[in-house]
């Protein structure tokens, strides 16, 4: 685990709230930030949050099987 990603679970635990904004690729355990994640929440959490969760967080997309693309497509070229 690199610095980054150490940071960003130290977020997570100290703000368990947005955890919810976080997915995981099932197969290669990749996480990242939904790509429906606001830039603002609400005028409570702010979006000092948000910054936070990009600047540890790249995006990620799944598929409907909760694959990210590029194990996705790996899947499909060993079928």
């Amino acid at each position: 685990m690199n610095n980054r990603e150490k940071k960003g679970e130290e977020f997570l635990r100290k703000f368990p709230k947005f955890r919810k904004w976080i997915v995981e690729c099932k197969m290669c355990h990749k996480r990242g930030y939904r790509l429906d994640l606001p830039s603002k929440i609400t005028a409570v959490d702010g979006s000092l949050e948000m910054y936070f969760i990009k600047k540890y967080f790249d995006p990620l997309s799944l598929d409907e099987n909760k694959i990210c693309e590029c194990c996705s497509k790996i899947l499909k070229r060993v079928k």
